[in-house]
């Protein structure tokens, strides 16, 4: 693994694991549900933007809204976790909502049907 790829990778779960305390401790956006995780950070090969893939408990609409609130909220994610973690150029962040966890049962529901037909 080079250097470079050592380093996004290590700046990656560090953002993951502070952005992931702002977010439960320090947001009061009642858009924001108590339940939101922090699956993934995604860094640009310059570290200049990072992409923040969160879950998020709720319906359709509960989860678009709680990611269009965290991007409103990104400078202040950003100021509060660039405080923390010390980098050249802390990256902008921005929210995507993570939809593997769904798209992951659906297919273990595809699976069992199979079964079931099967047997």
């Amino acid at each position: 693994m080079s250097s470079l790829q050592f380093h996004i990778e290590r700046l990656s779960g560090l953002l993951q694991k502070e952005i992931q305390t702002v977010i439960a401790q320090e947001l009061r956006d009642p858009r924001i549900p108590p339940v939101v995780t922090v699956t993934q950070v995604k860094l640009a090969q310059d570290t200049r933007n990072a992409t923040v893939f969160v879950s998020v408990y709720g319906d359709n609409k509960a989860q678009n809204d709680a990611v269009a609130a965290l991007n409103k909220a990104a400078p202040f994610i950003q100021r509060i976790v660039a405080g923390r973690i010390t980098t050249k150029h802390f990256p902008r962040l921005y929210f995507k909502l993570d939809k593997s966890i769904e798209h992951s049962q659906h297919i273990n529901e595809l699976l069992k049907d199979i079964k079931n037909d099967l047997e």
